[in-house]
């Protein structure tokens, strides 16, 4: 048997090439780390769907008023299960349907800038020249001030409430994700599956979106996981500075602290419940982001 059909042989032992993103699968589903940020996430998400059935009370019933005395709240019972907060309604309520607020506001955010920002980036690596000049000198601009303080600042422009809140904190990912793809584009556009499909008259269009970002989306998906717990941080910040929802009723997580931050140590409880909240799902999104860093990194695969 001569060489040639030796190695034959050994490639049809090992099967066909399973795929990048197969591989990627299975390499997740083996982190133990990634596993427990999809339990939280999951939970959380679940607790968004379901809080019309698990939530005891509305969280605008506040039907408790009178048990509220001299600036303090009952604490857990029976019936509340985290207690009452300072306008006499049921806290866990509040705090499950807070998780839609949260969660939607972080999702929409993350996700308009995901999409601004493949579109800048994708043309900017791609194009080049001036007009790569010209969108990532705005980007750069738009970099050069600190998120938090441009979304402070666009929400100050547009007036508080949830849609500006989106806006605004989606506007702040918009630079991260346009210079992350410009990067993987730049490095994709001169391989050598790039180059054929140029030598045959496959179209530019074409190119981009059929070869250069299915390899080029990787990282932008990595970052879009860890976008999430920024959003997500971004979004409590706002409303603990009061410019969220304009409604104090608004059962969101960073306005329910703005609302309990002057009784701490008389009702600690009311802000270490939604604190707690922010913190699981921000290490969710986190754990899920590392994960996915491991498993679609050739360089990280070692580990997983």
């Amino acid at each position: 048997m001569s060489v040639a059909e030796i190695e034959a042989v050994d490639i049809q032992l090992e099967g066909a090439p399973s795929g990048l993103w197969r591989e990627a699968w299975s390499r997740l589903r083996r982190n133990p780390v990634a596993i427990i940020g999809f339990c939280l996430v999951a939970f959380f998400v679940l607790v968004a769907i379901l809080a019309p059935w698990i939530a005891r009370y509305s969280p605008l019933d506040a039907r408790w008023f009178n048990q509220v005395s001299t600036g303090t709240a009952p604490g857990p019972s029976a019936q509340h299960w985290l207690g009452i907060d300072l306008n006499g309604r049921d806290e866990w309520s509040r705090l499950a349907y807070g998780t839609r607020y949260s969660l939607l506001i972080g999702f929409v955010a993350a996700g308009s800038g995901l999409s601004i920002g493949l579109v800048l980036g994708s043309i900017a690596g791609y194009a080049g020249g001036f007009v790569d000049t010209i969108i990532m000198r705005c980007m750069d601009i738009m970099l050069a001030i600190p998120g938090l303080l441009l979304a402070i600042g666009i929400v100050a422009m547009l007036g508080p409430g949830l849609w500006q809140i989106m806006v605004a904190v989606g506007v702040t990912n918009v630079p991260i994700f346009a210079r992350l793809l410009r990067g993987s584009v730049l490095a994709q556009r001169e391989q050598d599956f790039v180059l054929a499909a140029r030598a045959i008259g496959v179209r530019r269009r074409a190119i981009l979106f059929s070869h250069i970002l299915p390899n080029a989306i990787s990282p932008v998906i990595v970052q879009g996981t860890l976008a999430m717990a920024t959003a997500i941080i971004d979004v409590a910040g706002l409303g603990f500075l009061g410019l969220g929802p304009q409604d104090p009723r608004t059962p969101e997580w960073g306005t329910m602290l703005t609302q309990v931050n002057q009784y701490l140590e008389s009702d600690p409880l009311l802000a270490i419940a939604p604190c707690v909240a922010i913190v699981l799902a921000v290490l969710g999104f986190n754990l899920i982001g590392d994960g996915l860093r491991e498993a679609l990194d050739p360089k990280l695969r070692g580990r997983v």
